[in-house]
């Protein structure tokens, strides 16, 4: 059964940088967006976009170094 467990932690791993990554993407083409057109909602949206990209992809990798600092050794 823990293997089963891991491969669910992978992919809700992958799941996540994938939203991350995306969410800094959109961030971007807001913040790009708000360059091109001087509209404020465009940078709000932008900065929070960002924001929400770059906490989700911090929160990965902490997850990722735990596991492997818990990890037992073999």
């Amino acid at each position: 059964m823990r293997g089963q467990t891991g491969r669910m932690a992978t992919a809700l791993r992958v799941a996540a940088l994938a939203f991350g990554f995306l969410a800094l993407s959109a961030g971007g083409l807001q913040l790009w967006a708000y360059v091109a057109t001087d509209r404020p909602r465009h940078l709000i949206l932008g900065v929070f976009a960002v924001a929400v990209g770059g906490c989700v992809i911090a929160a990965v990798v902490s997850a990722i170094v735990a596991a492997v600092r818990n990890r037992p050794s073999d």
